[in-house]
């Protein structure tokens, strides 16, 4: 089934602060658009790498087949049809559109050597009838679009434009003409979007679609003022953006203004602007806006982060974690397919790092296969990773200030964070998708490890999604789609959303909102080398139900017995125990870590098996029940509680034995876990960590402002790292109560006041949005 996307319309001000190259002429010659038409059908069909003799080629072949065999089935040939395909009336959305992906489909095969269809006359003349039929019946100026406007700008031109190329010498002129003149009138100008007016500017992955649409159209009737208008929209979505929808210089990528969407718009984005540069790479209308290079930056800033072992991080998938055939390992493979794209037309070296990285990916990969199901472009692509060293996982932090998402990395697991503010929508909901996703930006997290399908696995269906790991929430029961569709449930006061990174380590908070609730809570990650310290504090609630945090709720597939200890003692060993343990010290679970309570705590246990399905998180997901079994472990802060806190370590991939060791001597003293400031130091590491909600005092560090800060002493020298999280001072001013420091070096934005006893430093944050900035003293 066709996804379906929508829109949330730019203002008044967005759509005047879009920037519109102009156009540039091109002097090309009939010759040109053929070269390009040829190069556009090789690319959907293979071209001269298809072997058919190659069993993975072979078996991209034999599922082509089948598909279209199973599409002619559905084939109406009666002279007086009112449909093209028996199981699409055309009179709902979004079946115009699933026709067109269909007729493509049936194209690709008559166009590809080595399939049973190619070159097929029957297959041909009801392709062209159906052509012919699909333009009477309804796709044609003078219709009005109804039901998604994506179906008919976007999920029908893309489709139909491919066709006319494979088929190019099959139909007559006129013909050519006829259908080209149907997507002029769905698409005017791919700079705008959405009937009737088109006073919607397209932006992101809706600007490349469509820009990909017209372009491709535009070699069929060999329309150079098309292409180049359409060449010419692609340079704004890769510009750097500061609000709504892009990339931002942090990484960041925003898609409907408020939703981090690098996992799947994002994807889309990045596959279809590499298609094009490669398309028009070597011809009169080759990209040459230099700006391109944020572009090929972005892999590294933006994608590479996020994918782990060949999974999208479902924290960047928006509604799309409620899809039944769309999975972590789906968007991961389109990720890994589209960086192989882009590699094509860069430096050796860096195509040479992307390269490695995705041959990582996929040895790593033990859940699925990314050429499982490929189509035969992706086998060619995964084949030219033939002879290359696959490179392991990089350890660091990446905090996304622009989208309110973290990801810390060490060798074998990456710990993700998700969380919301004024900024950024809690989560997604439209079309009937992911409607009770409303916790998973109360500071969610997300282990990846080993397991590599823990949310492939029907997470999203099966795990209780009141008790989802990491968020602090109020168990007020809330309605689907809480707070909004399209990104409109977001905190309406929060802005503490963020942190600051140093040498690969990381303080990271939220000053939580609950999503239509009283509840208000400050929650901050301390991101080192074993283990990730979460601390809770301010937790106040006052909706007359309990307030939970949830330390972990882990999926153990279908059959997963792993041991779970607290304390050295077995418990809820079977499915359907439930237990409450008195002052924990610590607790382990098998093939998972280990997790630590410094202050002890009153933790609740269950495993349990749970049954959902799809369609209880997606209106077009299948019904059947699925099972999976989980161990949940979380606190219980009462009802309507009052400055209730909490402390905890994850230790991923620790023996039982080595976390007994972390709980008796973890290396590191909470400093301070109050609603004012949340601070660790840790011994080994001469890190000091901190997050300040308000002006407070902690160890040696005076921050006058909020602000995160990281402190480290190696040697005789001491490193900051200072940040505004709330994105809404232009200074921040932080003290050092540590006499005989002098300054060693500083960014720009640094500057500092030496006393005998102190050293005040000043951070001019105006602008940095979120960013950290740098300051190195020496005794």
């Amino acid at each position: 089934m066709l996804k379906r996307r929508t829109f949330l319309a730019a203002s008044t001000a967005t759509v005047a602060a879009m920037h519109f190259p102009s156009p540039t002429t091109a002097f090309a010659a009939p010759a040109d658009f053929a070269a390009l038409r040829a190069k556009w059908a090789a690319d959907l069909t293979g071209g001269t790498a298809l072997d058919p003799a190659d069993p993975d080629y072979a078996a991209a072949l034999t599922r082509l087949d089948t598909g279209v065999t199973e599409s002619l089935a559905k084939l109406d040939r009666s002279t007086t049809r009112k449909v093209v395909f028996t199981d699409y009336p055309l009179t709902a959305d979004p079946s115009v559109a699933n026709t067109y992906v269909r007729l493509e489909q049936l194209a690709t095969a008559w166009a590809t050597p080595g399939s049973a269809y190619h070159s097929d006359p029957a297959l041909l003349a009801d392709l062209q009838a159906a052509l012919e039929s699909m333009y009477q019946l309804i796709y044609k100026p003078g219709t009005v679009e109804f039901g998604n406007w994506w179906s008919w700008e976007i999920g029908a031109t893309r489709p139909l434009a491919n066709t006319l190329i494979l088929l190019y010498a099959e139909l007559a002129p006129a013909a050519r003409e006829r259908y080209c003149a149907a997507i002029d009138h769905f698409v005017p100008d791919p700079y705008r979007m959405f009937p009737p007016a088109r006073s919607i500017v397209s932006t992101g992955a809706n600007r490349v679609d469509l820009c990909q649409a017209i372009i491709v159209r535009a070699l069929v009737t060999d329309d150079e003022a098309k292409l180049t208008h359409a060449r010419d929209g692609l340079s704004d979505t890769w510009q750097y953006v500061t609000t709504g929808d892009g990339f931002y210089r942090d990484g960041s990528f925003v898609q409907h203004t408020w939703v981090a969407y690098t996992g799947t718009y994002g994807h889309v984005l990045l596959s279809g602007i590499g298609k094009l540069l490669a398309l028009l790479a070597n011809s009169p209308w080759q990209v040459t806006d230099p700006k391109r290079q944020i572009l090929f930056d972005s892999v590294a800033k933006a994608y590479l982060p996020v994918v782990h072992d060949a999974r999208m991080m479902d924290f960047v998938r928006g509604r799309a974690v409620s899809r039944y055939n769309a999975s972590d390992h789906t968007d991961g493979y389109t990720a890994a397919e589209a960086i192989l794209r882009l590699a094509q037309g860069v430096d050796t070296a860096l195509a040479v790092q992307w390269r490695s990285a995705v041959a990582g990916w996929l040895q790593r990969d033990t859940f699925g296969n990314m050429l499982s199901g490929a189509t035969i472009p992706r086998v060619t692509l995964v084949k030219s990773l033939h002879g290359v060293t696959p490179a392991p996982e990089r350890d660091g932090h990446t905090l996304f200030a622009s989208m309110d998402r973290a990801v810390h990395r060490r060798s074998g697991w990456a710990y993700s964070i998700s969380m919301a503010s004024r900024r950024i929508a809690y989560y997604e909901s439209g079309n009937g998708e992911n409607e009770q996703g409303y916790h998973s930006g109360s500071g969610m997290t997300y282990l990846y490890d080993k397991d590599n399908g823990q949310y492939a696995d029907a997470f999203w269906p099966t795990v209780d999604r009141t008790r989802l790991p990491g968020i602090t929430v109020d168990k007020l029961p809330l309605p689907p789609k809480a707070g909004g569709e399209w990104g409109a449930a977001r905190p309406p006061t929060a802005t503490w959303v963020g942190g600051s990174t140093l040498d690969g380590y990381a303080a990271v908070g939220q000053d939580l909102e609950g999503p239509v609730s009283p509840l208000r809570a400050r929650k901050s990650w301390f991101c080192l080398d074993e283990y990730v310290v979460a601390l809770g504090a301010g937790i106040t609630g006052s909706s007359g139900y309990p307030v939970e945090t949830v330390i972990e709720n882990r999926n153990l597939h279908s059959d997963g017995t792993n041991a779970f200890t607290v304390d050295g003692v077995r418990r809820v060993p079977t499915l359907g125990d439930s237990a409450t343990v008195g002052n924990a010290r610590w607790a382990h679970l098998d093939g998972v870590g280990g997790y630590v309570f410094p202050s002890g705590c009153d933790l609740q246990l269950r495993r349990e098996a749970r049954s959902g399905s799809w369609r209880d998180i997606n209106t077009g997901g299948p019904a059947d029940a699925i099972t999976r079994r989980y161990l949940t472990m979380w606190l219980d802060h009462g009802v309507d509680p009052s400055g209730a806190a909490y402390s905890y370590l994850l230790a991923p991939g620790a023996t039982a034995a080595r976390t007994k060791q972390l709980a008796k001597a973890p290396g590191l003293l909470v400093l301070r876990n109050t609603a004012s400031a949340q601070a660790v130091l840790s011994v080994p590491l001469g890190l000091t960590l901190a997050n300040f909600w308000q002006a407070d005092r902690v160890a040696e560090l005076q921050a006058q402002t909020p602000c995160s800060v990281i402190r480290r002493i190696r040697g005789r020298e001491l490193d900051l790292a200072v940040s505004d999280p709330t994105q809404l001072a232009t200074t921040v001013e932080l003290t050092v109560f540590l006499p005989g420091l002098r300054v060693a070096s500083a960014d720009p934005t640094v500057t500092s006041v030496r006393t005998r006893r102190s050293t005040k430093v000043t951070v001019d944050v105006s602008g940095s949005a979120g960013a950290t900035h740098h300051l190195t003293l020496r005794f």
